[in-house]
C-alpha cells in the first residue's frame, strides 16, 4: 500500500487586514451609506501570510498539512493558531516566538485588485526561525516540503535554519517545492535574502512563480521562458511559471509545455498564487503527474478568485 506523503509547510503566518477601499469609495460617491452597506464593507481580519494561506487551503481540502511557523502565544498568536487548526492544519510543531506576529494590509480597489502593505508594530516582527526550531519535527514516511520566498529574510540566522532543515530532509528523500514569492517591495531582494533564495532554488525539485516582473527580479530575464530556463540552470529540476490569464509554462527537464487557463471573472485576485500552490501540492502528494497537477491547480485558483468556495470546487472537481 502506497503511503500518501505528508505536506510540510514552512514559512510565514500573519494577520491579514482586508480593506475594501474601492467599494467603500463607490458607496460614498453614490450616497449609499446605509447600515447594510457599511457593515458589509468593514475591514476584514483573517489568517494570512503566503505559506499560511497555502496551509489554510490544504486544510480545507482535507490534506492535513503540517505547518511550521513562528507564533507568539499572545492574543493574536492564539487566535491565528486556533483559526488554522479549525481548518485542519496541524500546528503541533509551530515554533514559539518572543515577538508578536506581524500584519499585512491588503487595500482593494474598485476592481478587487490589491495593494499590499506590511505593518510591523513595535511589539511584533517578521517571522524568524532559529537553529534548533526544527529539532522536534519527526521524519514522516513520505514528505513534500513547501516554502516560499517570504521565509527568507535579510537575516542569516533565519535563512540558515530554514536551509539546513530543507537540506537534511532532501537528503532523506523529501521532495522540495518552492514558490519564489519575492515581494521585493516589502522584503527587498539583495544580500542575504537573495543568496538564500538562490540556494533554495538549487535545492528544489519544483520552483513556482508568477509574472514576468517576479521572474525578472530573480533571474534578470524579462521574458518568462528564458527566466524559467535560467532557474533550471541554477538547479531547479522543474519550473512552473504562471502569467495571469495567459497559459502556464511547465518546464520539466527538456520538456516545455503550456497549460491553458480557463477564462474567469475574478471578484478579487487576492490569494490566486497561494490557492494554486495548495491544489498543486495536493495533486503532487496524490500521485498526479506534473501537467495534470498544473491543470487542476489553475482551475482551482480560477474558481477561488471568482468567489467560489474551495469545498464546492473540490466537490465538483471530484465528480468531473
Amino acid at each position: 500500500m502506497t503511503i500518501k506523503p505528508t505536506i510540510i509547510c514552512v514559512g510565514d503566518l500573519c494577520c491579514d487586514l482586508i480593506v475594501p477601499y474601492g467599494k467603500m469609495q463607490e458607496a460614498l460617491l453614490s450616497g449609499d451609506i446605509s447600515k447594510e452597506v457599511t457593515s458589509r464593507l468593514q475591514v476584514r481580519m483573517q489568517c494570512g501570510g503566503s505559506v499560511g494561506n497555502v496551509a489554510r487551503h490544504l486544510g480545507r481540502m482535507g490534506a492535513g498539512p503540517v505547518f511550521i511557523t513562528p507564533v507568539k502565544k499572545d492574543a493574536l498568536g492564539i487566535y491565528l493558531s486556533e483559526q488554522m487548526e479549525k481548518l485542519g492544519v496541524n500546528m503541533r510543531w509551530s515554533v514559539p516566538a518572543s515577538r508578536s506576529n506581524m500584519y499585512c494590509v491588503a487595500v482593494l480597489d474598485q476592481s478587487g485588485e490589491r495593494t499590499m502593505f506590511c505593518f510591523v508594530p513595535p511589539w511584533a516582527d517578521f517571522p524568524r526561525f532559529q537553529k534548533g526550531c526544527f529539532a522536534n519535527v519527526p521524519q514522516f514516511p513520505g514528505q513534500i516540503l513547501f516554502t516560499s520566498g517570504m521565509a527568507m529574510l535579510e537575516d542569516s540566522e533565519n535563512n540558515e535554519a530554514v536551509l539546513e532543515f530543507f537540506t537534511q530532509r532532501k537528503a532523506a528523500g523529501a521532495k522540495i517545492v518552492f514558490d519564489l514569492n519575492v515581494r521585493a517591495e516589502s522584503y527587498g531582494y539583495e544580500g542575504e535574502r537573495k543568496r538564500a533564495m538562490e540556494r533554495m532554488i538549487a535545492l528544489s525539485d519544483i520552483v513556482l512563480g508568477s509574472g514576468g516582473e517576479e521572474f525578472d527580479q530573480v533571474t534578470g530575464q524579462s521574458r518568462i521562458p528564458e527566466a524559467a530556463e535560467q532557474l533550471q540552470r541554477c538547479g531547479a529540476k522543474a519550473v512552473i511559471a504562471r502569467d495571469g490569464a495567459n497559459p502556464v509554462l511547465v518546464l520539466d527537464g527538456e520538456k516545455k509545455q503550456y497549460i491553458s487557463v480557463k477564462p474567469v471573472k475574478p471578484v478579487s485576485t487576492l490569494g490566486a498564487g497561494d490557492s494554486f500552490d495548495a491544489m498543486f501540492l495536493e495533486c503532487i502528494a496524490s500521485g498526479e503527474d506534473l501537467l495534470e497537477a498544473v491543470r487542476r491547480a489553475s482551475d482551482y485558483a480560477g474558481a477561488y478568485i471568482s468567489g467560489q468556495q474551495p469545498e464546492d470546487f473540490i466537490q465538483q472537481d471530484s465528480v468531473t
